[in-house]
């Protein structure tokens, strides 16, 4: 592959499209096994060290060089086993699109870029950007899924389900494609469909296809209870020691947080933090139990206030 080729497949992947030619290139390239001897601190602080530079020297040629030059320098990284190939894409292309699938019998879970989990039920596929970007956060679903969106105004969430649209601002909700059909419940807050038919907290809907209507009901607290089990959507707690409700705080939002005193596990805590998001969560935990709370990217540092 020439600079040329090379600046054209970028370029694609850019604008959002995927091309199948880049990705063998950068299978052949990829070499997982370079660092094997490696400690996990020592290959992190390599790739991060790498990427620094990467970036750099993309950025500091003039554009009509800037990606004609770039090609040999990524070949060599990634061959020499410094960059893997989704480390890459995510460099070269933040807004292209990835999926997750899950499988029968089984829940796969997905935190999404802005903080939305999703739990992929059955045979089901999601289709969404590595980060999102535009006045929209859109994904597509193919299956079931529960759905905890981040809250953000300013950013309406989209979920397209066959022939239906479901948009909302931040809230949680189930919804199930069979066939011509999407059945969509809401647990928490409102979504709108295909722009039209408003469906609110508790209220659930049945969408056809064949004859584009909407049939509106209420969905009881056993149903509820079948569209959570095997999620860690439920994180109401009573007197609940803080050992178990770190655990599953680290659990849900697949971070480690780490205590400065170990009373902390001990101590008793009672809030409900369902549909709530991680920054949420910790606020009222440190109001709650009066701790100094940080947030540096996968790591939870919980403190008693000084």
């Amino acid at each position: 592959m020439n600079s040329k080729e090379f600046k054209h497949i970028l370029d694609q992947y850019t604008e959002g499209r995927q091309n199948p030619q880049l990705e063998a290139w950068l299978d052949s390239l990829e070499d997982t096994t370079a660092f094997d001897s490696l400690s996990p601190q020592e290959l992190q602080a390599s790739k991060e060290a790498t990427l620094r530079q990467l970036r750099y020297r993309i950025g500091n040629r003039r554009p009509v060089f800037r990606l004609m030059k770039v090609a040999a320098s990524v070949a060599v990284l990634v061959a020499a086993g410094f960059i893997y190939r989704t480390t890459l894409l995510n460099l070269v292309a933040p807004h292209r699109a990835t999926y997750a699938t899950s499988v029968k019998g089984n829940i796969t879970k997905q935190i999404l870029s802005d903080g939305t989990i999703v739990w992929l039920k059955g045979e089901s596929k999601l289709v969404f950007p590595v980060k999102f970007g535009g006045k929209e956060r859109a994904v597509t679903l193919d299956g079931e899924a529960l759905f905890e969106v981040a809250k953000d105004v300013q950013h309406p969430f989209m979920i397209y389900c066959g022939s239906l649209t479901t948009k909302v601002l931040g809230t949680s909700f189930n919804i199930k494609k069979t066939g011509n059909e999407v059945a969509i419940s809401v647990l928490t807050g409102a979504v709108s469909l295909n722009g039209n038919s408003i469906l609110r907290e508790h209220e659930n809907a049945v969408y056809s296809a064949a004859q584009a209507t909407v049939t509106k009901g209420h969905a009881t607290s056993e149903a509820v209870h079948e569209f959570t089990k095997g999620t860690e959507y439920d994180m109401a707690f009573n007197d609940a020691r803080m050992e178990q409700v770190i655990q599953r705080i680290e659990k849900k939002f697949e971070i480690d947080i780490q205590t400065g005193d170990t009373t902390i596990a001990n101590s008793l805590f009672t809030a409900d933090l369902t549909d709530q998001s991680l920054h949420t969560t910790m606020e009222m935990i440190s109001q709650a139990l009066n701790l100094e709370v940080a947030i540096k990217g996968k790591t939870v540092i919980m403190q008693p206030k000084k």
